[in-house]
């Protein structure tokens, strides 16, 4: 169970200790609502439809890790040495290793991809479109991770026989313009811009906390200088509530150490283009916080750590043996 579907069990412990101890998140949400223009400028995907929004969205955080120079998390990798497992299992042996060979060709793909530099993140169209088909087929994986192979799966429907080009054919033609519109408003002043202006050891993609396991695992999406940053890719901003806020929120506490030095929690807003961050004081008090934030982690921690409140401590899907040899042995 993960920090998300933790926060959607309303008894869950972590529910429960925010609930508690952070009890005003409306306000926290009406600040921000203040902060959201009047009229939001959306980008959309363009049809025809359906879209696919859930992978819409985990491909563009993949698009800013790559922008970042962090393309490639341990989520994407374990991905596909489960979905390897799944496919061998559902199909043969042979469809699990064809699988896994497109996964590690996809992943030494996104792997030799350049950090960008601020005011060129948008990479030039053909190549752009290219990464973003990447980006989207290995979102396919990362869902394998977070759940199981799904018999609808675009992993299922695809020509192993043609390698990772079989993969990338099952993505959507929609895909490519929708995420280089969103690459375009992130490199702007008032979206990443500045996170590509920091030396590359003060971006982090993919934290994962000291308290993660507590939660049945939790990576936030970065840290940038210090600022935890969610990104969102929703069409309606407005509808941020209670989930999303906690979620933060939960990041933050679950950094029980203080390793990253978190002094801003913020949202990006992918598809508006907008990053709207408080300071932790602040974003702490707007939530009806009662104690400082070390005081916090520290309750939080004999929470979530206490005998009768102790969740699974295997992270999703989690591998108890190491990647090439399950990538080998198929």
């Amino acid at each position: 169970m993960s920090l998300t579907s933790s926060l959607a069990q309303a008894h869950s412990p972590i529910s429960r200790f925010l609930s508690k101890e952070l009890p005003a998140v409306a306000s926290l949400i009406g600040d921000f609502r203040s902060q959201l223009p009047l009229a939001t400028p959306t980008v959309s995907p363009q049809p025809p439809g359906p879209f696919s929004y859930g992978t819409l969205g985990q491909a563009i955080d993949l698009r800013l890790r790559i922008a970042f120079g962090t393309p490639v998390g341990s989520t994407l990798s374990s991905g596909i040495v489960l979905t390897a497992m799944d496919m061998a299992e559902a199909r043969s042996a042979a469809a699990g290793k064809a699988v896994a060979e497109a996964g590690k060709e996809l992943l030494r793909r996104l792997e030799g991809q350049l950090p960008a530099l601020p005011g060129a993140m948008l990479l030039k169209p053909a190549d752009e479109e290219q990464v973003a088909r990447l980006c989207f087929a290995a979102g396919w994986f990362e869902e394998v991770f977070r759940s199981q192979l799904h018999p609808k799966s675009p992993l299922l429907q695809a020509d192993l026989s043609r390698g990772l080009d079989g993969l990338l054919d099952q993505v959507p033609g929609y895909v490519a313009g929708d995420i280089a519109a969103l690459v375009s408003l992130a490199d702007h002043p008032k979206a990443l811009q500045g996170v590509l202006r920091l030396p590359a050891a003060q971006r982090v993609c993919g934290p994962v906390f000291a308290g993660s396991g507590h939660v049945g695992g939790a990576d936030a999406d970065f840290i940038t200088a210090g600022n935890l940053i969610d990104c969102k890719a929703t069409i309606h901003p407005k509808r941020i509530g209670r989930p999303q806020f906690y979620q933060l929120a939960g990041y933050l506490l679950l950094d029980y150490d203080d390793s990253f030095k978190i002094g801003q929690v913020s949202l990006y807003l992918a598809r508006q283009g907008r990053l709207i961050g408080w300071s932790t004081q602040e974003f702490l008090r707007l939530l009806g916080a009662r104690r400082p934030l070390p005081e916090l982690r520290e309750a939080c921690r004999s929470a979530l750590s206490a005998p009768d409140e102790v969740q699974s401590l295997v992270l999703p899907r989690q591998l108890c043996s190491k990647q090439e040899t399950l990538f080998d042995s198929l």
